[in-house]
């Protein structure tokens, strides 16, 4: 949906910042703050006791840095533990950390996208309207640029392997022994799978555990029932009580990455692209492609579907209550954007960028 914001005459607030820009709101005074006129408001709703919320606290503090010379744009945190409990119920339908961003009306859409700076900065821009300038941007490139910079695979002790992943989200462990040769022949598969297949998913960790020759790490291999190496344990949200073994044919690259793809949901072909259909949600496409303007009924069924982009079919949704056209617009306007600003975007934007393009093409049937 179409938001059209009003600038207002700002009224100045007493407010408590951080050193690292963050205002930290609370019950009484989220509101006020939310509701300043001409702001808009990216608000991260978090919990002292959620690993999740502790490991995204610095990305928050950059980005806040990041939108310091910005006055229209404010970042702000909210204990739901503690002194944000009531305003934490009222806008945390999941859990913890839940991110939100206002606009002075206090209208709100939710982040539900890879939790990075980039993500956050372009998902600002995006709903504000307000452009980082050219020395911001590169700020942001070369904050990416570090971490894609970093090793994609990382190597696990046999006795710690579980509290090393317990906080990812899906994990592709390779197992290996040292004395074996394919083994270090697949490591250059591997982490060609890690660190350019799968680049852009940050919610996907890749890990080898190694067994050496005096048995070392032999009891994570009877654990899983692991016979031929290497193989791959597959393990999401840290249930490792249900991990998924696979000792199949690992010298196909493409056959690797469908694994992979099944396993994590994921549409990616060998160089790393995303494939047709990825973020399309089938069902739910069918149904709005015959609604024949009936959307009302299919809003309420996407409030109880699961997917990355659903925020988008609702808005999509939205937007089709009141322009019927509106499939068409954001299509040829997402086409364009991809068709010649490609080289001025990062590629967690791109892979935005595309799954929607599938979304609204799935639409057109």
């Amino acid at each position: 949906m179409r938001i059209i914001f009003s600038l207002l005459t700002l009224i100045p607030l007493a407010l408590s910042y951080s050193p690292s820009n963050v205002i930290q709101a609370n019950d009484k005074d989220f509101q006020q703050i939310v509701t300043t006129p001409g702001k808009f408001t990216f608000v991260d709703f978090y919990a002292d006791w959620c690993r999740h919320c502790k490991k995204l606290s610095p990305v928050i503090d950059q980005l806040s840095n990041l939108f310091a010379d910005y006055p229209e744009i404010q970042v702000v945190k909210i204990n739901g533990d503690k002194d944000g409990k009531k305003m934490s119920k009222k806008y945390v339908e999941i859990g913890y950390p839940t991110l939100l961003i206002f606009d002075d009306s206090g209208n709100h859409v939710e982040f539900d996208g890879i939790r990075d700076i980039d993500a956050f900065s372009n998902f600002i821009q995006q709903f504000s309207g307000i452009r980082l300038d050219q020395s911001k941007q590169k700020e942001v490139e070369e904050i990416v640029q570090e971490e894609d910079n970093k090793d994609a695979v990382i190597s696990l002790k046999p006795e710690s392997y579980e509290q090393q992943l317990q906080d990812t989200q899906y994990a592709i462990v390779t197992a290996e022994g040292s004395w074996c040769s394919f083994c270090k022949e697949f490591a250059g598969v591997f982490d060609r799978i890690a660190n350019t297949v799968y680049a852009r998913n940050r919610n996907i960790v890749f890990a080898t555990l190694t067994v050496d020759e005096q048995g070392n790490g032999q009891e994570v291999l009877d654990k899983y029932s692991v016979n031929r190496l290497p193989a791959l344990i597959l393990v999401k949200n840290g249930d490792f009580d249900n991990a998924v073994v696979y000792e199949g044919d690992l010298r196909r690259l493409n056959k690797v990455v469908d694994l992979i793809n099944d396993f994590t949901g994921t549409l990616r072909d060998t160089m790393g692209e995303l494939k047709e259909g990825a973020g399309v949600i089938p069902q739910i496409s069918e149904l709005i492609a015959k609604a024949n303007g009936d959307y009302e009924e299919l809003l309420s069924k996407l409030d109880e579907t699961n997917g990355d982009t659903v925020d988008f079919y609702k808005s999509v949704v939205e937007s089709l209550l009141t322009d019927p056209n509106a499939i068409n617009v954001e299509y040829n306007r997402i086409s364009l954007i991809l068709d010649k600003d490609v080289d001025k975007l990062g590629g967690v934007v791109i892979d935005s960028l595309k799954q929607r393009l599938n979304v609204l093409n799935s639409f057109r049937l």
